[in-house]
């Protein structure tokens, strides 16, 4: 069995932690990573990697690490983009760019892998197989997975196992979780109400979309308390309500958006068809009609039981077992990351939440990655890396 790393070079982790501060220096939107794109390709490109693709579901990039010995071929994977969030954590290296910021960690995924990318070169000659490193862009929305399946990413050579690691503010660095369903599916909905539009003084010339959306969004919250098994978890949020140009004007229509959250495909389609029927049938009672249209979906992410434990393995090995914790109360923030997975048609594979030392939660103005996170992230993406090469050689996985 290969030997894992446990600590990581001085020298390697002031250039990983000079690039995090860069990368949450210069955020970029989804789809939009060309800065991030171009340093992650240079740096790849400087490792000697075997092959470094750009471009790879619109911005993402590909590089491939072939192992002196011939065998199997693991994926990491870290995510690129940021958010349209105004930052206030007052840092040195804050965003340049008002109103943009790297409020849920992708600068310290991207940094942490380019890190164990650069540990996984030095040792080409113990590896048992391939490694590929994605850079993704598009998880904030745009499925950037999907985009990177579709361009190729799991194929030549095709990926026996992948792997992602995400900021986790509630737990503290040098710490991971593990659960086997980390992420909830996600359905995002808009819905546009249609009304008759006039003067507010004469409501009854008028179908008010106003008054019809608000009702939908109160019928609505019955679907999951009465439609819904308890013991399936599931959320329907309006999160979008817009309408109106001027105090006096009923409008001619009104704008929802939201979002539905489930453990369970079927349940998220249950609750989707309800959604649609509430809907149409609250705007028709109110003499108005409303259209539905889905902006995104992303399935469960469903942790492999067996890689689950080989990542159990590393963390005990190289954060020691106190470190590696229980799964928490179900979470059900989406990720994309199941796209890469087996149930999407993909290759078994596992995200796991590592430790950062801030307090704030994720997607807020004063969220920053920080660099204690930094070296517990590249030991457990390398070793895992190395631990799922062994693994998959010995089974016969080439």
């Amino acid at each position: 069995m290969s030997p894992l790393v446990t600590k990581v070079p001085k020298r390697l982790l002031e250039k990983v932690r000079r690039i995090r501060e860069d990368l949450h220096r210069h955020p970029e939107l989804s789809f939009h990573e060309e800065r991030t794109a171009g340093l992650v390709a240079d740096r790849l490109r400087a490792l000697g990697l075997d092959e470094v693709r750009t471009g790879v579901g619109t911005t993402g990039v590909v590089g491939l690490l072939r192992g002196v010995q011939p065998g199997p071929t693991v994926a990491l994977r870290a995510d690129m983009d940021a958010l349209p969030i105004r930052e206030e954590t007052g840092l040195p290296y804050a965003s340049v760019h008002d109103g943009l910021m790297h409020a849920c960690g992708h600068d310290g995924h991207t940094a942490v892998l380019l890190g164990a990318a650069e540990l996984l070169a030095a040792a080409r000659a113990a590896l048992r197989g391939n490694v590929k490193f994605f850079f993704q862009p598009a998880e904030e929305g745009g499925a950037g997975a999907a985009h990177m399946v579709r361009d190729g990413c799991m194929t030549n050579p095709d990926v026996d196992a992948v792997f992602a690691l995400h900021a986790r503010p509630t737990i503290r660095p040098g710490q991971i979780q593990l659960s086997l369903t980390p992420n909830a599916g996600v359905y995002g909905f808009a819905m546009d109400v249609t009304g008759r539009g006039g003067h507010g003084a004469y409501p009854h010339a008028c179908v008010d979309p106003i008054a019809i959306g608000s009702e939908i969004v109160v019928a609505a919250q019955t679907i999951v308390s009465r439609e819904v098994r308890p013991s399936e978890p599931a959320v329907l949020s309006f999160c979008v309500f817009q309408a109106g140009t001027k105090d006096n004007i009923i409008p001619e229509t009104a704008h929802l958006e939201g979002t539905i959250r489930g453990m369970d495909l079927k349940t998220l389609k249950a609750v989707r068809r309800a959604l649609e029927r509430v809907g149409g049938n609250v705007a028709r009672a109110m003499r108005g009609r409303v259209s539905f249209r889905e902006l995104e979906a992303y399935p469960p992410v469903k942790n492999d039981p067996r890689m689950l434990e080989l990542v159990r393995g590393v963390g005990s090995e190289v954060l020691g077992r106190r470190n590696v914790l229980p799964p928490p109360p179900q979470q059900m923030g989406a990720e994309d990351f199941s796209f890469y997975l087996k149930d999407q048609g993909g290759a078994p594979g596992v995200m796991f939440a590592l430790g950062v030392e801030t307090d704030e939660t994720l997607h807020t103005p004063r969220f920053d990655f920080g660099s204690a996170a930094l070296e517990p992230g590249i030991l457990m993406m390398a070793g895992v890396a190395i631990r799922a090469l062994d693994a998959l050689a010995s089974a016969g996985g080439q």
